[in-house]
């Protein structure tokens, strides 16, 4: 019987080789069980060294021995395998029934099984690409996935989350044979991938912050890159579409928008400026732990290699020389100017005090490095991770700016220092604070990246602008103080030291001031500009007579030349503008200690100085892009400075008035050398009629219509005339007015042509716009006529009381009108233009305390109102009635629902057409403009519809994505910008969505019936004419509560609105005392206007009669025989209205003896018609002689008058001829 056999199994043998005496020892027992066990060694193979020993519980050494001896075993073991695969069995030879062999052939010599074997290219191919995938999926997993950070937050993305689509994908013929393009695979991927993994993805790589490229907010990238793209930030869209735009008009230059637009104009997305606001890092180990793998990746305890160079360099993306220059370090290192005193002695190292404050807090010792250490460590331990949360921050915000990082640090500590400063000094004023980064900071970042994309204004430029120079160097680069004041080109030399020390504030004269000449030198100004700078820094520190070479001071005088040079103007009109926009307290905002508060506060002295360089922009930007020197509108707007001294165009005025008015002038000579009986001697017609003219002869200005004036005169004159002639009868009386009414109104034209004449050669307008600026100007012709006159009051022997009247008032009226003269010359403004204005813009167009003064805001929106005009191919006048006709709406509130909606369609009609824009695009703009009404009634809301008209011209992108980035929270609301976004990715189409154009023929708003209950109606009668208005939409539903407006040339009419449910409106037609035909127009404010039926307003037809004092007289005499007697009547109505064209009759009837001869009478003709003055007219002659009766019958009327007998004398006898 054969013994058991007890031969140990390969594996184990080679264990027991491999560790000899240490097999038996602990940590080798579960792997010495493996073996013992028979399990396969191809499994510890595939671990590796490293899972072996996890595996195992040994240490990496003994497992690198053991795989030496087992990848061998593995090797030998599957290249049997692959033979005896490739070998079928041995079969027994063919029967051999003779012949040859054929010889050696690989099927001999290797039997291989091909009936086992799967085609070439086969799925099932072990060696093949889909055993190769499959293999590569599984190692992946097994091999990479498992040792990888599990962490959602901080972790890596596996591939099989990342690709779920891999492990669902059918493999089958098909998949693998048929030709795809690379292009629909990619895609085909994507589309998977964002439909089931994008808000995740999206979330991981917002919450994810390192590396130092995250967070990513995808949406706020692509809206940002879009209109980089157009040179624009978001903060532009939020400040164009904000309706109190621009900021300059408003007090204080702020307004609620206002931090929502500077935090999108820094550039920096809603996580990152999270990510730079969020609390500091709690000082405890949960804290700490999770706040390094956060933010530097570093798992488990290697945040505590953070002090070591190279592992932070890494986690931060910095070289050597990177981590220097971001710790302020060696030749990085700050170095304080030799020429300041003002300050305690400079330490060695003083980079928490210039270069990278904001990283040590301002505090010291500062973070270094200590090069004798091993690994070169950093002296901050990262067991304190406050300075590595700031160093965090820094980093990132380096990175996101593009900026050297102590450019960076001089932007931070500059925003801290004016937020500090603006915290008004008392006693509960809490101690100074670390530096950290504030909304406020970001604010001031977004002022900051505006002048730099659209100025090229440096950081340290900036830094002054909201706080003061530096005095600190870097490295051998000089400090900004010595840069600016003591630059070795100058030659000077001392230099200029920051010492306190005072100098005058205006320079004797005659003696030179050093301080006072290196501020000019340095600078680049003249005496005269620093005089003027110096007053207003003076003012704003509080000092008189002297200054202080202080940074304050020295750092006013710079960043009121500076930042005016940046935007493109002089100082002079830097600091000018600033009083004209906000008066002292805007100018000492800049010139004093720039603070930053953000919204303005009862206790707050001077604006933000955010605020102040954003208006200034502002004020720019409006100048240049509506073509305006600065200095003419500063010119303009500012209050006119008037000298009680004639200057040469005043002169010529004067003389000009002197030569012509005398002409002019209303007189008593005049009055009856135009046939009005002179008054009593000693006695002038003037003297009756102060109420309409002066002592001089000048004719006083009445406010009113002209006609109201006529009305007015005759009154007057009529009085006048009852007085000075003591006359009662007004049949006497109404001549005379008459006459002198003449006289009077050819005065009032002559003095206003004498006015218009010389004021246009003074203005240099045209005379008809001339008179419109002195109405502007509030004043009339004769208050500028007397105010002249009485300027020259000894040549025009006035009164002693007249010229000893104050002269200003008419140097204050002409430099208005010069100032006004020239705005209407610069703009163009048109005679239509100033109409509307002085009718009713000044009131209603924007909101204004005094519409009679004329202020920034006045030039602003008529600036507003002319480019409307330019961008637009319809005539001007288009714009100016709807203006008008959106005023006749009235009050929005007070309107009916169907009379709102109507308004609203017709006001988006009438604005598409006039913008030749869509009225999809209109729509969307007023209902954002005017979200309650959703109408466009005033020049600040036309002026927020332009702005966006443009934008949307620039960008290509249409109203409502402009709207969508304009209103982009500044805290995040996903929806809200994934919303924004997607629209701002259409404008990349280079096919604009479609929109209906304003030019499409549409179906009319309205419709408007019109049915009269008569077509005639008497004229100068009490008889009526109504007109039932039928008023419906474009489907036929009634429209109730709307005006109608209603315009008749022989008539007035009287509508009412339209009725509920009906729509019905009647309009009531009364004639006037003009007969004729009409159509009376009807009309919709907004709408096109229809004609009515066409009227007749005639006379009585059936009343007409011939009155008798309108009778023509018949002969009282004998008619000698062959004359003739013309007879006339006039045909006339109880209303006094003619009978036109009427039918007359004529008859001519003899009587007395005359009726029983053989008597005849002849009339032509005997039917007529009457005249247009209603007068029938007929001869008569007899060629008989006798006594007749003429008779004119009316037609019409069958009314009949007899004419008085006339007596024709008989021919004469043949012996008497």
């Amino acid at each position: 019987m054969a013994s058991k056999s007890t031969a140990k199994k390969p594996t184990l043998e080679l264990f027991e080789q491999v560790f000899g005496e240490q097999q038996s020892l602990e940590k080798f027992a579960g792997l010495r069980s493996w073996l013992e066990r028979g399990e396969s060694i191809f499994p510890l193979v595939e671990k590796g060294a490293e899972g072996l020993a996890k595996d195992f519980d040994i240490n990496v050494e003994d497992a690198r021995k053991l795989l030496r001896r087992l990848n061998g075993l593995a090797v030998y073991l599957r290249r049997q395998f692959i033979e005896q695969s490739l070998a079928g069995e041995t079969t027994p030879a063919p029967y051999e029934a003779g012949g040859f062999n054929t010889g050696p052939s690989f099927e001999l010599l290797f039997r291989p099984a091909f009936d086992q074997f799967a085609p070439v290219g086969a799925l099932e191919d072990a060696t093949g690409v889909v055993a190769y995938l499959v293999e590569v999926w599984k190692w992946v997993g097994d091999n990479i996935e498992e040792y990888g950070d599990s962490d959602a937050v901080t972790g890596m993305i596996p591939i099989h989350t990342r690709r779920a689509d891999i492990s669902e994908l059918l493999i089958d013929h098909n998949a693998m044979h048929q030709t795809v393009s690379a292009v629909e695979i990619t895609l085909k991927v994507l589309e998977r991938f964002i439909g089931k993994t994008e808000a995740e993805l999206e979330d991981a790589m917002i919450l994810r912050r390192y590396p130092n490229g995250l967070p990513y907010y995808k949406h706020w990238a692509t809206i940002n890159a879009l209109v980089a793209d157009r040179g624009l930030s978001v903060g532009h869209f939020a400040r164009w579409t904000d309706i109190e735009y621009p900021n300059f008009l408003l007090p204080d230059a702020w307004d609620d928008d206002a931090g929502r637009a500077l935090a999108h104009a820094s550039r920096l997305g809603p996580f990152q400026r999270d990510l730079l606001t969020e609390r500091p890092v709690p000082d405890d180990a949960d804290s700490r732990n999770a706040f390094y793998l956060k933010n530097y990746g570093a798992t488990g305890v290697d945040w505590q290699n953070l002090n070591q160079v190279e592992f932070f360099a890494k986690r931060t993306k910095l070289d050597a020389d990177g981590v220097e220059a971001f710790l302020s370090i060696r030749r990085y290192a700050p170095t304080r100017s030799d020429n300041v005193s003002i300050y305690a002695a400079a330490e060695k190292e003083e980079s928490e005090r210039s270069g990278s404050v904001f990283i040590n807090g301002g505090e010291s010792p500062a973070v270094s490095v200590n090069y004798e250490r091993f690994q070169h460590r950093l002296s901050e331990s990262p067991l304190n991770p406050r300075r590595y949360d700031r160093m965090n921050r820094k980093r990132r915000l380096d990175l996101w700016l593009r900026l050297p990082p102590e450019e960076v640090d001089s932007l931070l500590v500059a925003a801290f220092n004016a937020e500090w400063a603006g915290i008004p000094d008392s006693p509960d004023k809490p101690v100074k604070p670390a530096i950290w980064v504030t909304d406020h900071t970001v604010h001031a970042l977004g002022v900051f990246q505006t002048l730099r994309e659209g100025f090229e204004c440096t950081a340290a430029e900036f830094a002054v602008f909201i706080d003061k120079f530096s005095i600190y160097g870097r490295g051998q680069l000089a400090s900004q103080f010595d840069q600016i004041f003591n630059n070795v080109q100058r030659h000077y030399r001392d230099p200029l030291l920051l010492d306190n020390g005072e100098f005058p504030l205006l320079p004797a004269q005659g003696v030179p001031e050093l301080t006072i000449s290196r501020i000019c030198s340095a600078l680049e100004i003249d005496l005269q500009t620093y005089q003027y700078l110096a007053l207003a820094i003076a003012r704003a520190h509080g000092r008189t007579g002297m200054l202080k070479r202080s940074p304050e001071i020295l750092s006013a005088f710079y960043r009121l030349v500076k930042l005016p040079r940046l935007l493109g103007m002089t100082p002079v009109e830097g600091l000018l503008m600033l009083m004209v926009l906000g008066g002292e307290a805007w100018a000492d905002g800049l010139a004093g200690i720039p603070v930053i508060t953000g919204e303005p506060t009862a206790g707050d002295t001077v604006p933000d100085v955010l605020n102040l360089i954003s208006a200034l922009v502002a004020c720019r930007y409006w100048c240049r892009t509506r073509d305006l020197p600065v200095l003419w509108m500063l010119q303009q707007v500012a209050v006119p400075q008037v000298s009680n001294v004639a200057a040469e165009p005043e002169l010529r005025l004067f003389e000009q008035v002197r030569n012509l008015l005398g002409e002019a002038l209303l007189t008593h000579t005049g009055f009856v050398t135009a046939g009005v009986p002179p008054l009593v001697v000693g006695h002038n017609w003037k003297d009756l009629l102060s109420s309409l003219t002066d002592p001089l002869g000048l004719v006083k200005s009445r406010e009113g219509t002209e006609d109201q004036y006529v009305v007015f005169a005759r009154e007057e004159l009529d009085k006048a005339v009852r007085e000075g002639l003591i006359e009662d009868d007004i049949s006497v009386r109404a001549p005379i007015v008459e006459i002198m009414l003449t006289v009077l109104l050819q005065a009032r034209a002559a003095q206003l042509s004498v006015a218009r004449e010389c004021l246009a050669v003074y203005t240099g307008l045209d005379a008809e716009r001339t008179l419109k600026v002195l109405t502007w100007a509030n004043s009339s012709v004769y208050e500028l006529l007397v105010r002249i006159v009485e300027q020259m009051g000894e040549d025009w022997e006035l009164s002693h009381t007249l010229r000893e009247e104050p002269l200003d008032p008419l140097f204050f009226l002409l430099a208005d009108i010069r100032r006004l003269s020239a705005v209407v010359a610069e703009l163009d403004i048109s005679l239509e233009t100033l109409d509307a204005l002085l009718d009713y813009g000044l009131n209603d167009w924007w909101q204004q305390n005094d519409p009679e003064v004329f202020s920034v805001a006045t030039l602003y929106y008529l600036t507003v109102l002319t480019h409307a005009f330019e961008i637009s191919k319809q005539p001007h006048t288009e714009l100016l009635e709807y203006l008008r006709q959106i005023h006749e709406w009235g009050d929005p509130k007070d309107l009916s629902t169907d009379a709102l909606r109507l308004a609203q369609q017709a006001s988006e009609v009438w604005l598409a057409r006039f913008f030749d824009w869509s009225e999809q695009e209109v729509h969307e703009c007023i209902g954002r403009i005017d979200p309650q009404y959703r109408l466009l009634k005033n020049l600040q809301q036309l002026d927020l519809l332009v702005r966006v008209r443009e934008l949307a011209t620039h960008t290509q992108m249409d109203a409502l994505t402009i709207f969508l980035l304009g209103t982009l929270p500044e805290t995040v609301d996903k929806s809200v910008y994934k919303d924004a976004a997607e629209h701002a990715s259409l404008s990349l189409w280079e096919t604009a969505a479609a929109v209906r154009p304003s030019a499409e023929l549409r179906a009319p708003l309205i419709n408007m019936q019109i049915v009269p209950d008569n077509f005639e109606v008497i004229a100068g009668s009490e008889g009526k004419i109504i007109f039932t208005i039928t008023l419906t939409d474009q489907d036929g539903t009634a429209l109730s509560g709307v005006s109608i407006r209603g315009q008749a040339s022989l008539g007035t009419l009287v509508i009412g609105n339209t009725q509920p449910q009906t729509g019905i409106a009647t309009a009531t037609y009364t004639p006037g005392k003009v007969m004729g035909a009409e159509r009376p127009l009807f009309w919709v404010p907004l709408i096109a206007p229809q004609e009515g039926p066409l009227i007749q307003v005639t006379d009585d037809e059936l009343n007409l009669d011939f009155p008798a004092p309108f009778m023509s007289r018949v002969p009282t005499n004998v008619v000698p025989a062959g004359q003739a007697v013309e007879l006339s009547a006039v045909l006339m109505d109880r209303c006094g209205n003619l009978g036109k064209n009427r039918g007359v009759r004529w008859s001519a009837t003899a009587v007395d003896d005359a009726s029983l001869l053989a008597v005849e009478a002849v009339i032509r003709p005997q039917q007529g018609q009457t005249t247009q003055q209603g007068v029938a007219r007929a001869v008569i002659s007899s060629p008989t002689g006798g006594t007749f009766i003429c008779t004119v019958f009316s037609e019409s009327s069958k009314n009949a008058v007899d004419f008085a007998p006339i007596e024709f004398a008989p021919p004469p006898l043949p012996n008497e001829a």
